[in-house]
């Protein structure tokens, strides 16, 4: 669980920088927390089919939490739907939290 906790703690940190640095500008939409979040996969080698789907993906990360699941359930759910590598799936997760539901920044750890 120490290297989930040290994948998901280097998504959530860019991610988050990213993210301030948009809401330091005032431009923090919604278009532009989606922009961040898909350049953020991106940057990381994840290719997703489409935004939509990426971001549906992401969000369906935040059900999961707020549904009680914890970090392996998310974890899990984005490597059998994306098909995504574990290390990937873990990053994914990471970057849906910081990007769609910062109040789950403490299932990291």
């Amino acid at each position: 669980m120490n290297r989930l906790t040290t994948i998901l703690g280097t998504a959530v940190a860019t991610s988050a920088l990213g993210l301030a640095a948009f809401a330091s500008t005032g431009v923090a939409s919604a278009s532009t927390v989606d922009d961040t979040f898909m350049s953020v996969i991106s940057d990381e080698g994840i290719e997703a089919p489409s935004a939509k789907e990426a971001i549906g993906v992401a969000q369906d990360v935040c059900s999961i939490l707020d549904e009680g699941g914890d970090l392996l359930d998310a974890v899990s759910a984005v490597a059998d739907y994306t098909d995504l590598e574990f290390e990937d799936s873990a990053f994914y997760v990471g970057a849906s939290i910081a990007s769609y539901c910062p109040e789950h920044k403490g299932v990291i750890g």
